[in-house]
């Protein structure tokens, strides 16, 4: 089996926020309520920002000519484990759509979390790394969120 690269890992990475984007957007469109919607909006927002940030990283790191070591031992990202249909009805409540987000936001911690230990460009690496930070805080706020439902049992 042959290895991974840094351009197959930059690569994953913008589809998985390219997918999180839509999911944020597909699920403002379904939301009657406003501030529901705009919250939707800006989390889309925040994963194009992912993804200019990706990209910017993959061509300074091209421009330089630089091939980014990544540890031997990894083989694949495992991508049967990251994809899974993340679809919502029509029908479907806030509380619905936290639970998708919420589990989307876990997957790209692991993700980030992982391809930060899989390289050894400490550019990359950093990226990687406040990535993953950011989908912890979108992840907090989901609790944050999924929490009050909770309590008001939405």
């Amino acid at each position: 089996m042959e290895e991974i690269t840094f351009n197959e890992i930059i690569s994953y990475a913008k589809i998985a926020e390219e997918n999180a984007k839509s999911f944020y957007l597909n699920a403002a469109e379904e939301m009657e309520q406003r501030n529901v919607k705009e919250y939707l909006e800006t989390l889309a927002a925040e994963e194009q920002t992912h993804i200019n940030r990706l990209e910017a990283l993959q061509k300074t790191i091209q421009s330089r000519g630089e091939v980014p070591d990544l540890h031997s031992e990894i083989r694949s990202l495992g991508y049967a484990d990251f994809i899974k249909a993340a679809e919502l009805g029509k029908d479907a409540s806030y509380k619905d759509v936290l639970v998708v987000a919420m589990s989307n936001e876990k997957e790209a911690i692991r993700n980030y979390d992982n391809f930060s230990r899989f390289i050894d460009n400490e550019e990359a690496k950093k990226l990687f790394t406040v990535l993953a930070d950011e989908e912890r805080r979108h992840l907090k706020r989901f609790e944050e969120e999924y929490d009050e439902l909770q309590d008001q049992n939405y």
